[in-house]
């Protein structure tokens, strides 16, 4: 089911729409995105981090992530997939009209094409990160309406070709770069290829995964400073792929709403006014190699000053009058453990990068972008595209690129498995795709198994199939193990 947010320029006929209308239908689909709380953390931050075990959720659905048993009637998850495929019905239908809007010459032909490829990348996406948690979810391509989806299940390699089909699509008529900055955050040629690597490797078609990567060769690089990915005066770098942007008080521009990303508030300690609700498992620092720069832009740990300068503990409202204004995570006497002292004391750091510390909406729903795809997974994708091949030299060279950033020596393993799960480990934690890289690998289950004494339930490395969905839709079969 979905909830009906249709655009108001296809609610006008079609003989009237304009220019102005086609590009506002098609920055209606981003709008998806930036919904924070329930597709950007529960939908997807939520699997990313508590499936794969270095954070915890704090409450007693964080239990259910810890034993890998979300309730078939997971509100949050039913959420995420009313906005997925309200998403995927909003660029249907802007496909349709825009199909329309180019043949009668209301819009261009070159902008047609772009506004087409914009809908086919988004579309792709949401069909892309749907399979990724779900697995067999729907294909509704041809669906125009909000009526409740009828359509059955599809196979999870279905779906896949269909998200990589559409990122070829949109490859081809994308740019790697916007002359206009009013247009940073659309989706790019470069983000269509990534994702189309990303989806040959669900589908094990490794060589057609190096070729889409490879394309990005000159037009991303590492960031010199990992601490400075997530850093708020660095969006936009070199480095990312597809950020999904957000604003407090500024016009984001093409039309679209202002927003704000809730990410940090849910993640911030008790301490400093934030909900608490995410924090680190203890036992994450000690599986750092010793100087791996990653750690410190990955968790702050008790005592410790934040690590980006621009971020001061002692100037949130609530540090001054309960802490005396003190600039440290608590400390390692007396650390921070929460409202109800159950919270670790360790926290992330890529979650809470804006620096404004007002007890305003500013601080609790932060103007912060949000970094889904980056260069530094792409090169590990790679390297583990060229391993599969049987390209041994290759990609050991190519996970070494990303080690170095981190500061850390060369390794040469034959088995790059472990060294290449190790290394997405310490590179993504708490980001928005650790989880899934995981079970693309097909070592996810010994991966927690041996790493946290956990055994997932048959069927249970995916998602469940939401039960209001099985209520609507008579076609749709739950999941295995379910």
């Amino acid at each position: 089911d979905t909830k009906d947010k249709t655009p108001q320029a296809n609610e006008k006929p079609l003989a009237k729409l304009t220019e102005v209308d086609a590009l506002t239908m098609v920055s209606e689909i981003y709008d998806t995105y930036q919904n924070s709380e329930e597709f950007l953390v529960k939908g997807l931050f939520y699997p990313a981090n508590f499936l794969s075990q270095d954070f915890n959720l704090w409450n007693a659905e964080g239990a259910n992530y810890k034993t890998f048993n979300i309730p078939t009637d997971n509100n949050n998850i039913n959420k995420y997939w009313i906005l997925s495929y309200d998403g995927i019905i909003k660029a249907n239908k802007a496909l349709a009209t825009l199909n329309t809007l180019a043949s009668d010459k209301t819009i261009a032909p070159e902008l047609a094409a772009q506004l087409k490829a914009e809908c086919y990348f988004n579309r792709g996406l949401f069909y892309f990160l749907l399979a990724e948690n779900f697995g067999n979810v729907p294909i509704v391509n041809n669906t125009l309406n909000t009526e409740p989806i009828s359509e059955p299940n599809a196979s999870q390699e279905a779906v896949f070709k269909y998200a990589a089909a559409d990122f070829e699509k949109a490859q081809t008529d994308l740019p790697y770069v916007y002359k206009d900055t009013i247009d940073i955050g659309k989706a790019t040629k470069g983000a269509a290829l990534a994702y189309l690597g990303a989806s040959y490797m669900w589908l094990k078609d490794y060589d057609k995964a190096i070729v889409a990567f490879k394309k990005l060769d000159g037009h991303y690089e590492l960031m010199t400073n990992f601490l400075d990915i997530h850093a708020f005066k660095h969006q936009n770098n070199k480095e990312s792929i597809f950020e999904i942007q957000f604003k407090s008080n500024d016009n984001l521009g093409w039309g679209r709403d202002n927003y704000s990303t809730f990410i940090q508030s849910f993640a911030l300690p008790n301490e400093v006014g934030g909900a608490g609700l995410a924090y680190v498992n203890s036992s994450f620092i000690k599986t750092f190699e010793p100087n791996d720069q990653r750690l410190k832009a990955t968790v702050i740990a008790k005592g410790q000053t934040h690590p980006d300068t621009s971020i001061h503990l002692s100037t949130y409202n609530s540090v001054q009058e309960k802490y005396h204004g003190m600039n440290t995570l608590g400390t390692q006497k007396k650390p921070w453990l929460g409202d109800d002292g159950t919270r670790s004391g360790y926290y992330g750091v890529k979650t809470w990068r804006a620096p404004d510390p007002n007890a305003s909406a500013s601080a609790i729903f932060s103007k912060a972008n949000v970094i889904l795809l980056r260069y530094g997974q792409v090169l590990l994708d790679l390297a583990s595209c060229y391993y599969k091949t049987g390209a041994l030299d290759e990609a050991q060279q190519t996970l070494n690129k990303v080690r170095k950033r981190a500061g850390l020596k060369a390794v040469f393993p034959s088995d790059m498995m472990p060294a290449l799960l190790n290394e997405y480990r310490h590179e993504l934690a708490g980001e928005y795709s650790l989880w899934y890289v995981l079970r693309r690998s097909g070592n996810h289950i010994d991966y927690i198994k041996s790493n946290f004494n956990i055994t997932i339930p048959k069927g249970h490395d995916l998602l469940p199939m939401p039960q209001e969905q099985l209520r609507l839709n008579k076609n749709l079969k739950q999941n295995f193990g379910y």
